[in-house]
């Protein structure tokens, strides 16, 4: 299934009807004011104004539900253009041209003669079936044919615009397309067939006409138009004529009967399956309220719920989505076919009568039940609905979310493994990552800008930094922690890659800064006078000219002398301009900020960076802290040790997390350390009672 929507054809045919969108909510919200103005308030107000809210209401519609045929016929040919063309091309072909000669095929094969069978030809009705065949059948023509090089024109530098030479070079492709539906348009009148739009109402309707009406019929109906919709269509509309004959027979059979007005009327879908358009949306959007804790779901259900109360359903359909969705493919067919059947009896026995009180289909849930029935009863029963049908969609809402944030968990393994890669990344390091990565990344992204703004989703955590000689903690290193209200802990590299990707990186940084600040002055006389709190600083932070100003007025703000501040540079990480990040450096050390080198020894600019910085305190890379007796790494460790010592650095060890790691690198010399052998990164708190526990005795 999965594969199937990815493909190029049926994501085109989403793309196709998913521009049509805007039409369709400005259409639906004009209908929606047109059949307020029949109501009895609209009594009160000035007749003028109501003829002119109608009027406006009346050319709204004409311009935006009248246009839905045409939208998918260009929109179709653009998008499969765009998605089958690959780099590889030989003959690439402009997605322009694809839209200009489906368009001509369109008209060819619908050919209509009056204005009133141009309106039909277009609609999002009658129309959408024809428009939507001659797009995919005339698009996959047209591509086939342009690029092959026998039906393509060879021009070398031809005028001064590229899309001359591009609509010239398909000229071939495109007459051979358009003759070949003119052709077959011909034959269909020689033959003294219907034009394709006719044709097709005809072969939507065949199912239905004749039909007695009753409970499987109404069911089959519903059935069908839910798999349309299922499978990328728009099932309403393309069901359109089949209702029509439904109705007509319904009505028909009420009359011969001599009795009341059959159950099955115009109103009667609208009224008790479409709550929220086809699909039963809004018992869908209940249930993703009541059951989906994640923020973007939840974004996308209030999103959806204003246009699903006047029943369109195409911001769910496409959001979620819907479409070809397997977990969503029982509860969105079969809900409205349970509903249809609920409303069928409740009618049949009497609870409600007859839904045959002329209603707009805008109108909302449970007001619409009242008035299209007359009575309070068809509200009851709408609700009765819309409780049933959120009862059927919540276990699918549940397995959703239960596989999405399994799916997340590995997505974020992978932005894990991304942020934490040292290879060169064009564009963004996460955020452009291919399929369920990249998106997730989008919507942590989004996320993390608003944590930014929040005083309390981001904190610091501070891990001990112990000297053994004095047996206390001399430093903390200031650690970010974001706790994800739906993911849990995100890994701090992550979260500075998505940080770097949407540019707040610097703003971010400053937080980290001045949150470290903020706490190393709290603490003030509980702990000792010199315990340093060290803060990363990211390049992109080093490149700000203003870098230095900024460090140092954070200082002053927090009240914290700058000789308690160390900010670590991250050796494996390039700092250019060099100048500019030197400079800014050296004003900060000449005020007493201390400097620190970070994953010291491994990386190819470990001696530059040592020549060129004014560095206070080595950090040995934790890859060198894998050592066994004797081995390379013990050499290049002892030889940090003493070229520190001759430099008048400190060294500090990190990474260190078992116990007999520790008296191997005090007999190298080591004197200071970091590492979950002698803590974990603690909160404030914690950390508070840890420091003062190890002042001055044995770590």
């Amino acid at each position: 299934m999965g594969r199937f929507a990815a493909w190029p054809l049926m994501t085109a045919l989403r793309r196709a009807l998913l521009l049509s969108l805007p039409l369709v909510l400005v259409g639906t919200f004009a209908l929606f004011l047109n059949a307020l103005a029949s109501f009895p308030f609209a009594a009160a107000l000035p007749p003028d104004m109501v003829g002119t809210v109608r009027a406006v209401c009346t050319a709204t519609v004409g311009g935006t539900f009248g246009l839905v045929a045409l939208v998918a016929v260009i929109g179709f040919p653009y998008s499969f253009a765009t998605l089958t063309a690959t780099g590889r091309d030989r003959y690439p072909v402009n997605p322009a041209s694809a839209s200009m000669v489906v368009l001509s095929c369109f008209f060819i094969m619908v050919a209509p003669d009056t204005l009133e069978r141009w309106k039909e030809a277009l609609s999002s009705t009658r129309g959408l079936p024809a428009a939507l065949v001659v797009a995919v059948s005339a698009s996959w023509l047209f591509l086939f044919l342009a690029r092959r090089p026998r039906f393509r024109l060879r021009l070398n530098g031809f005028g001064a615009d590229p899309l001359v030479g591009d609509l010239l070079s398909v000229l071939p492709a495109a007459v051979t397309t358009i003759v070949v539906f003119a052709i077959v348009r011909q034959v269909q009148v020689e033959l003294g067939g219907p034009d394709l739009t006719t044709a097709l109402t005809a072969m939507i309707t065949a199912p239905f006409v004749g039909a007695t009406p009753s409970p499987l019929l109404a069911a089959v109906f519903e059935f069908m138009g839910q798999v349309i919709w299922f499978l990328g269509g728009h099932g309403a509309n393309m069901m359109g004529p089949a209702l029509e004959q439904i109705v007509a027979s319904a009505g028909e059979a009420g009359s011969n009967a001599g009795g009341p007005p059959h159950v099955i009327t115009w109103n009667f879908f609208s009224v008790y399956a479409g709550l929220g358009g086809s699909g039963s949306t809004l018992c869908l959007i209940i249930a993703l309220l009541f059951a989906d804790r994640e923020p973007s779901a939840r974004r996308l259900a209030w999103l959806s719920l204003l246009p699903a109360l006047i029943n369109v359903n195409e911001p769910l359909v496409f959001g979620l989505p819907l479409i070809l969705n397997p977990i969503y493919a029982v509860p969105f067919i079969l809900t409205p076919v349970v509903l249809t059947l609920l409303g069928y009896f409740a009618t049949v026995i009497g609870f409600v009568p007859v839904a045959d009180h002329a209603i707009s289909w805008t109108m909302p849930p449970l007001l619409s039940g009242y008035l299209a029935t007359g009575s309070l009863a068809g509200t009851v029963a709408q609700l009765a609905a819309l409780t049933v049908g959120t009862f059927l969609y919540l276990p699918f809402v549940r397995i959703a979310a239960r596989l999405r944030l399994a799916a997340n968990a590995k997505a974020m393994q992978a932005l894990r493994k991304a942020s934490e890669s040292d290879e060169a990344v064009l564009g963004n390091r996460l955020i452009d990552l291919p399929g369920t990565a990249g998106r997730f990344a989008g919507a942590l992204a989004g996320d993390l800008n608003d944590a930014l703004g929040s005083p309390n989703q981001l904190y610091l955590h501070y891990q001990p930094q112990v000297c053994i000689e004095e047996r206390r903690v001399f430093g903390v290193e200031a650690l970010l922690r974001w706790d994800h209200q739906i993911y849990g802990l995100i890994p701090p590299s992550v979260t500075v890659a998505l940080a770097e990707d949407m540019g707040v990186i610097d703003q971010l940084g400053e937080l980290v800064l001045r949150l470290a600040c903020r706490q190393r002055a709290a603490w003030g006389g509980f702990v000792p006078n010199d315990l340093i709190v060290s803060v990363n600083v990211s390049p992109h932070q080093l490149r700000k000219a203003d870098f230095d100003r900024t460090v140092l007025k954070i200082l002053a703000e927090e009240g914290l002398q700058p000789d308690l501040l160390e900010l670590e540079i991250t050796e494996s990480t390039s700092l250019t301009p060099a100048v500019q990040a030197l400079g800014a450096l050296l004003r900060l050390r000449s005020a007493g900020v201390r400097i620190a080198l970070d994953d010291f020894g491994m990386g190819h600019t470990s001696l530059h960076y040592l020549r060129e910085l004014p560095l206070d305190t080595l950090k040995i890379d934790r890859s060198l802290t894998f050592t066994s007796q004797g081995d390379l790494n013990e050499h290049v460790i002892r030889s940090i040790v003493a070229l520190s010592r001759t430099l008048g650095l400190r060294a500090v060890v990190e990474g260190i997390e078992q116990p007999e790691q520790l008296p191997r690198f005090i007999d190298l010399g080591c004197g200071r350390f970091q590492g979950y052998l002698f803590s974990r990164p603690l909160g404030s708190g914690p950390c508070l009672d840890y420091i003062r526990a190890n002042a001055g005795n044995a770590a």
